[in-house]
């Protein structure tokens, strides 16, 4: 999943994490849906890039993006 893009819907809570301990330093609720890239992947969570800063986001609270191909284009 690393490299590919995820909607994330308003209202979803995203969290970055203070090191390796995983301790929570900071959470947002997005007050709009967003399209990130995921940079990194946990067992339950996915990393994106947010605002140039990696974010933690629940996996079970995001959609992924399927590209279909029309014709010679990729849409995504």
């Amino acid at each position: 999943m690393v490299g590919n893009m995820v909607y994330i819907p308003s209202e979803t809570y995203v969290y970055q994490s203070g090191g390796e301990d995983a301790t929570t330093k900071r959470f947002e609720k997005l007050k709009q849906p967003q399209s990130l890239l995921v940079i990194g992947e946990g067992s339950s969570f996915f990393e994106v890039l947010m605002c140039g800063a990696p974010w933690r986001v629940k996996k079970r609270d995001v959609y992924g993006i399927k590209k279909e191909v029309k014709g010679d284009c990729k849409v995504n």
